[in-house]
């Protein structure tokens, strides 16, 4: 698992990925993979912990949430001790992805959920947007086949789609009057995942680990 920019000043997406981990996971226990200020929203729902894979990251996420627990990398979990992880924008950074993946079914309790959200190469924000895309990322993959790595790794899909388009400009129209930047909107609005993989910037998967 590698680090993530911690997505601090994106207010709306945030308050999205706390509201899709409550609704789909429950009431915890959480670990927030990178994201301090998602560690410090979720931890008023239930118990929180977070996970970072360098020193500096690990450093950040406790100055977020202070009062926190933060592990440097997944190796320093306990098995079976989480009932949900939130991992937004985590992987497909150039690290060994399977691994953290496998990781991450030894974390998660028998029933356990995790919420992940990967750049969508396939998707339409790609499309969309012209000139360099904000989700190049060095190991991205399509939808597809990042559900045969999670699949592949023990857990089953619950539910998968995208975010919407929620970046632009797409074209000479500013994002907030662009109609089709409103699903994206409505989405986050309710909290929920209801926009189909490729429809978005990024695809978003709710990942289940098998209760028995």
């Amino acid at each position: 698992m590698h680090a993530a920019p911690d997505a601090t000043a994106d207010t709306a997406p945030l308050s999205w990925y706390s509201r899709l981990v409550l609704h789909y996971v429950g009431r915890g226990p959480f670990l927030v993979a990178e994201h301090g200020e998602l560690l410090r929203r979720l931890v008023d729902h239930g118990p929180a912990s977070g996970v970072a894979e360098s020193e500096r990251a690990a450093a950040r996420m406790r100055a977020q949430a202070p009062g926190c627990p933060v592990f440097l990398g997944p190796g320093a979990v306990p098995s079976g001790a989480f009932g949900g992880i939130a991992a937004f924008d985590v992987l497909a950074r150039g690290g060994d992805d399977e691994k953290t993946v496998v990781e991450w079914v030894r974390i998660l309790a028998p029933g356990g959920r995790a919420i992940v959200l990967v750049p969508d190469p396939a998707g339409r924000g790609r499309a969309l947007t012209d000139g360099e895309w904000a989700g190049e990322r060095p190991g991205n993959r399509s939808h597809d086949d990042w559900r045969q790595v999670f699949t592949a790794a023990g857990l089953r899909v619950h539910r998968e789609g995208s975010d919407g388009l929620i970046r632009g400009p797409y074209g000479r129209i500013p994002p907030l009057l662009d109609p089709r930047t409103a699903p994206a909107r409505t989405q986050q609005a309710i909290g929920t995942l209801f926009l189909n993989p490729g429809e978005g910037e990024n695809a978003v998967f709710v990942l289940e680990k098998p209760a028995g």
